[in-house]
């Protein structure tokens, strides 16, 4: 008789609870004389999750394949090859002796079932199950319960225990999944969340923070999220996402400019390069590396900004009234002036238009403009100067207000 091989793949975090499972199946049987079954449990790879509700693919998760190996009980000759469940509408349910090598599989299968009758003692009477016996020699024999022991010599009981390994295949493995049922091991590839985050800022037009929701706006990392695991996001919404042509391109980009922080001192910088550096990421990490792409881009548009500022020119002439489209660059805080027991609050302001002229304004005003804003400028030159190699132009009375920019 052949050996029984059974293998299949499950969560590698669940390997230890398959081990205690077989452990004591094998504790079971030995109870009644039986071989204990050996198991091999392979290396963890990542396997591609896909969700079972619409088929789609997530993500990846840790899985191990399992081996469950041994020798199926014989005794002269006999062994128990397959269970016949009977019920009361006159059906036969077959069930294979787990692991089962197929060609016998396929000639148990073939076999003709005799409902409620027993080849040992010869009595036609109700059963709900019987068991189908083969000799070595080929031959089958329909033995109900109580009989199997006698017309075979192996024990019912120690059968029955290791008829439990074949139920482990279809087990659920998932009794705890964490939030929307997505598996709690479940892990996303850093390409994939690079890309959609950089078509989700593609489509609004910037990266939103958690911090920013008081604008009645949706933070980056929850568009993301939402495209990954929620399952009332529509198909169209994703399609439109998958849609942009050069997301891939700057995920890519984003992702080498994350990876050069490795080791910086700075612990955010650190994190985001772990992550960028991974194939996968945790669902809980998932805001941690979306916000890469706001840290790459402020990176490209200082580039530019400096680049721009080279060119910088002197604006206007000394008492000159000027009003320009600009663009906030800097907002430096200044030390406080004093008068008697009032402090003046400094700050220095820095503006470049579209030609990359720069100009310098340092307000004691209540309030400037944050960095980033586009805004329309008006002030009097008061000087021209150089810092570093760039030509400034020091504005004072100015007057700032928030320029709409045309539609796209």
């Amino acid at each position: 008789m052949d050996s029984s091989v059974m293998r299949f793949d499950l969560p590698a975090r669940s390997a230890s609870r398959l081990r205690q499972l077989v452990e004591a199946t094998n504790t079971r049987a030995a109870v009644h004389g039986l071989t204990a079954y050996g198991l091999e449990i392979s290396a963890p790879f990542l396997a591609d999750y896909t969700d079972p509700h619409d088929g789609r693919a997530i993500g990846q998760r840790p899985t191990v394949t399992v081996t469950i190996f041994g020798e199926i009980p014989r005794h002269s000759g006999w062994a128990i090859v397959a269970r016949l469940d009977h019920d009361d509408e006159g059906e036969t349910l077959l069930s294979l002796f787990p692991g089962l090598p197929d060609h016998l599989a396929a000639e148990v299968s073939a076999q003709r079932m005799i409902e409620n009758f027993c080849h040992g003692c010869k009595v036609a009477r109700h059963r709900t199950a019987t068991y189908l016996a083969r000799h070595d020699n080929g031959e089958y024999r329909q033995l109900g319960t109580t009989c199997v022991e006698p017309y075979t010599g192996l024990p019912i009981k120690g059968l029955e225990a290791l008829w439990r390994f074949g139920k482990l295949k279809d087990s659920d493995w998932d009794d705890d999944s964490g939030e929307g049922g997505y598996p709690v091991d479940l892990r996303v590839p850093v390409a994939e969340v690079l890309r959609v985050t950089a078509a989700i800022v593609a489509q609004d037009g910037r990266y939103y923070s958690r911090a920013e929701e008081w604008r009645k706006v949706s933070p980056t990392a929850d568009g993301v999220s939402a495209y990954f695991f929620d399952r009332r996001a529509s198909a169209e919404w994703r399609a439109a996402i998958d849609a942009e042509a050069d997301a891939p391109a700057v995920a890519a980009a984003v992702r080498e400019w994350a990876a050069q922080g490795y080791g910086s001192t700075n612990d955010y910088l650190h994190k985001v390069a772990q992550l960028a550096k991974g194939e996968t990421v945790e669902p809980r990490h998932l805001p941690t590396l979306v916000s890469a792409i706001a840290g790459w881009r402020r990176d490209q548009e200082k580039a530019a900004a400096e680049k721009a500022a080279r060119n910088s020119k002197p604006q206007g002439k000394a008492g000159e009234r000027l009003t320009v489209a600009a663009t906030v660059t800097t907002v430096i805080e200044l030390e406080e002036r004093y008068y008697g027991y009032h402090a003046q609050r400094r700050r220095l302001v820095k503006f470049q238009d579209a030609t990359g002229n720069v100009y310098v304004w340092f307000s004691s005003a209540a309030t400037v403009p944050d960095k980033g804003d586009e805004v329309e400028l008006t002030g009097t030159v008061k000087k021209h100067d150089t810092y570093g190699e760039v030509t400034q132009t020091v504005l004072t009375r100015c007057r700032v207000a928030e320029r709409e920019l045309a539609p796209a």
